[in-house]
């Protein structure tokens, strides 16, 4: 199996049991897989992570090529996979036969959201851990909204009226200029703050997307960008960080842990690091745009996916690994990472672990913004850059940055075409 290294959390496999509940978990979980299947699992772990996810790809595409049959498994760094997929290195994963996308331990949505002609070239799910410690979240200090007289976030949540309207109204008046210098900077106290990376997960929450599925199941661009309420949402978050002392733009992603913070959107894993924090918090979704509507849930791109090269020895054999995988992570990973790890050892609070729920749950995924290698980054960059950069003329830029989005995702499709 062919997978990607530097990883901050276990996934593939560790070394022997250590009494860490959740390395435990993947070390049996790898153990009963191979005793089942009469297989042993080999792993070749490569960099993968953003920085070197080209020289990630380049490594196998060259063994693929030479059709050395080297890997019967690939999974990494989830845009890494995407262009394997989109240079036609991998197989569509409905073709094998044990591969059982209507189970619980797959994600669904990646299914109904990510297919090409109805072919899937990579999974994922309860297999990886990076599903759940990169999917986005608002963290909550309980100090000072107690402070501050606010009203409780979970009831919000639970009532569908946990709004951005909402959370910027509970931000307003928080902050204060703790080391006195007249200017806001990460040693203040804020309403709200968050890694500009993290921004991401406002536009889809507010309904938008990148990509749908057309009546032949292939991807298609949608209109959402140049749309009024794009427009709307991005005047929205950058009144509220560039032109209030409510909101800041971070550049790192451990603010919340100097107790300072009221609201903090952050990937789930930041919950491992808040364990020792001496002050309370809470986790709800990611604010929506409307009351009254479901949550939506992204991941950060470090989510993992899995894969069959196209020159796999017995592809077949393949599904049922990962089938096995799969299942057994469904069954033992998951609830040691969710259900002890997570809702218990990381936060001890009932509310958080119905909303640990809630947010699993409602994850989603977005052909364009998985394929953005693809794209000329502008699935990654146009929405960002916009808050980053405080743009004031949204619609000429989203205007002229669409059209190249166009030419490069017509290209992509275009690619799958000739391989299939």
């Amino acid at each position: 199996m062919y997978v990607r290294g530097n990883q901050a959390h276990a996934e593939f496999y560790v070394e022997e049991a250590t009494g860490d509940i959740v390395d435990d978990a993947i070390y049996n979980r790898n153990l009963a897989v191979s005793e089942r299947l009469n297989v042993k699992l080999e792993f070749r772990e490569e960099d993968g992570d953003y920085a070197n996810r080209a020289k990630f790809v380049s490594i196998i595409s060259q063994s693929i090529l030479a059709g050395d049959e080297a890997f019967d498994i690939a999974a990494g760094y989830s845009m890494s996979i995407a262009s394997m997929a989109a240079d036609g290195l991998l197989r569509d994963l409905t073709s094998t036969d044990y591969l059982d996308f209507d189970q619980p331990w797959w994600s669904n949505k990646l299914l109904t959201q990510t297919t090409v002609g109805g072919k899937l070239y990579f999974a994922s799910g309860d297999i990886s851990t990076n599903m759940l410690y990169y999917m986005y979240a608002t963290f909550f200090n309980k100090a000072l909204l107690e402070n501050f007289k606010l009203e409780n976030p979970y009831e919000l949540a639970k009532n569908k009226k946990w709004t951005i309207d909402k959370m910027a109204s509970m931000a307003k008046n928080v902050y204060a200029d703790l080391n006195g210098n007249n200017r806001k900077d990460a040693d203040d106290q804020f309403g709200y703050a968050a890694h500009e990376l993290f921004n991401d997960a406002y536009y889809f929450t507010s309904g938008l997307t990148y990509t749908k599925l057309d009546s032949d199941g292939m991807p298609v661009l949608t209109d959402d960008l140049m749309s009024e309420r794009a427009a709307d949402l991005v005047a929205k978050l950058n009144t509220l960080f560039h032109t209030t002392n409510d909101f800041f733009i971070d550049t790192v992603e451990n603010t919340f842990e100097t107790g300072n913070i009221l609201f903090q959107t952050s990937e789930l894993e930041m919950a491992k690091l808040l364990r020792d924090v001496s002050f309370e918090f809470g986790i709800v979704p990611v604010p929506t745009y409307d009351e009254g509507v479901d949550f939506v849930t992204v991941a950060s791109f470090p989510v993992t996916f899995y894969s069959i090269p196209i020159d796999a020895k017995d592809p077949d054999m393949s599904s049922a690994v990962l089938e096995a995988l799969a299942a057994e992570s469904h069954y033992t990973v998951v609830p040691a990472l969710f259900e002890t790890a997570m809702k218990v050892k990381y936060t001890s609070d009932d509310d958080a672990a119905q909303m640990f729920d809630i947010i699993r749950e409602s994850m989603c995924f977005d052909f364009g913004r998985i394929f953005n290698d693809s794209l000329n980054a502008k699935t990654f960059s146009i929405f960002r850059s916009a808050i980053a950069n405080n743009t004031s003329s949204w619609s000429s830029t989203v205007t002229s940055q669409f059209e190249v989005l166009t030419t490069s995702f017509d290209k992509l499709i275009a690619k799958f075409e000739v391989t299939d």
